[in-house]
Formats: C-alpha cells, structure tokens, sequence
C-alpha cells in the first residue's frame, strides 16, 4: 500500500516531457559580440563615481601642474596613490559583495571580466599619466624621465598591494584594506621628499628605474594569480 501511494504521487506531481525542446533550442541562436562592444559593456559596469575620482584627481593634479610653479611634482606624486586605488577597487567589487558565483554563470569568462575592467582603468590611467609626467617636469623640478619614476613608482606599488589584499581578503574589509594602503603610501611619499632628499637625487635615478620595473612586473604576477584563483573557483564549482 505504501509503495502504491509513492507511485500514484510520482504519477502525478512528475514533470511532463518537454514538447518541442530540440526545436526551442535550435532556435536559439548566440549573439555575436566584438571585442570593442565587449569592452563598452564592461566599461559601463564600472561605476560612475569611479570614473568621476579618477577624472577628479587626475584633473586636480593637472591643473597643479600647469598654474603651480613648486612642489607640484610631489603633490601629484602623492595623489596618484588614490588613482590607483580606483582601479583596483573597480575590480574588487565580486568579490565585496559576494557577487563572484553569479558572474560565473554569465556567458562570458570570469577572467575576460577581470581583464577587461583592469584594462580599461588602466589604459585611462595610462592616458593620463602620459599628460602628467611631461607637465610635472615643466617647472625643472625634474627630468621627464626623473617625473615619470616619481609618478609611477607610488602609481605601482598601490596596485601591487592592492591586488595582493584583493586576493588574501574578501568582503568589505577589501576596500577598507586598499583605502588604507593608498593612504599610507601617500603619505610616506610625500613625507620622504623631506625626510629622504638622498633619494630624489639624479644618482639615485636608478633606484627608481630598478623599483619600477620590479613593481610593474609584480603587478603582472598579481594580475595573473588573481585571474589563476578565479579559474580555480570555476573548477571547484563546476
């Protein structure tokens, strides 16, 4: 009786079969996206206010750089910290708010997400970092060559260790982390030019070139291990 009473419920509660499934599916068709409509819509997700920080401090800094006559280079040098800090925490944001399992189950990578939103931030960044170093040595406060270093040294080390807390954290304590990195960093930089003058000298120009390429080649490998962690979330998930 028991085992009758489990059929007849089977019977009917069960699902029907699907009428007509291959043919829905065959008419289901992909949509063909380029790469540059890919990048659009990956822009858009990045907010607003991100877009407005960056313009905001790279404006500041730029209009220091053309009206101020001292010191401009090393306040520039200490906003740009912050900058950095917008990309990173651009592409912080799944994980802050858990929302990583849900964009693995959107059409596109996990990975060509993430490469893309660092992309776009940093090819802006880049941009504007190329109007800044040659206006920061305006004044003979320093070669362009010497404003760059200056410029992408903090610029550097702020996305490394953004992205190595990006990696080791979750949630909100995420940005509170990178926040108190670009801080601290700014701060260092801008208290150094007068605690260190030793280190701003044209014979200590190599030390900045040497730290340059060792940070943008860590950047690299953060980028990478980022990107790596996220494909091994997609293999314990799937």
């Amino acid at each position: 009786m028991k085992q009758d009473m489990k059929q007849a419920l089977k019977d009917a509660f069960e699902a029907p079969e699907p009428v007509g499934k291959q043919a829905f599916f065959k008419t289901i068709r992909p949509l063909n996206i380029s790469q540059l409509t890919f990048l659009r819509i990956q822009a858009a997700f990045i907010p607003k206010p991100v877009w407005l920080l960056s313009v905001f401090l790279f404006g500041g800094a730029l209009a220091g750089a053309v009206f101020l006559h001292q010191d401009t280079l090393w306040i520039i040098s200490s906003l740009v910290p912050f900058a950095a800090l917008t990309a990173v925490t651009a592409n912080a944001r799944s994980r802050v708010y858990n929302m990583e399992e849900l964009e693995l189950a959107s059409r596109f990578s996990l990975k060509s997400v993430v490469l893309a939103r660092m992309g776009i931030m940093g090819l802006l960044h880049l941009v504007l970092l190329s109007l800044l170093i040659p206006l920061s040595s305006i004044h003979g406060a320093a070669t362009v060559l010497q404003a760059g270093a200056y410029l992408l040294v903090p610029y550097l080390l702020t996305t490394v260790t953004g992205l190595w807390i990006i990696r080791k954290t979750r949630g909100k304590e995420t940005i509170y982390g990178c926040g108190a990195a670009a801080a601290v960093i700014s701060g260092l930089n801008l208290i150094s030019r007068t605690a260190q003058p030793l280190l701003y000298e044209t014979a200590r120009l190599y030390w900045w070139i040497a730290a340059l390429v060792i940070l943008a080649v860590l950047t690299v490998l953060e980028a990478y291990k980022i990107i790596h962690q996220s494909e091994e979330m997609i293999c314990s998930l799937s």
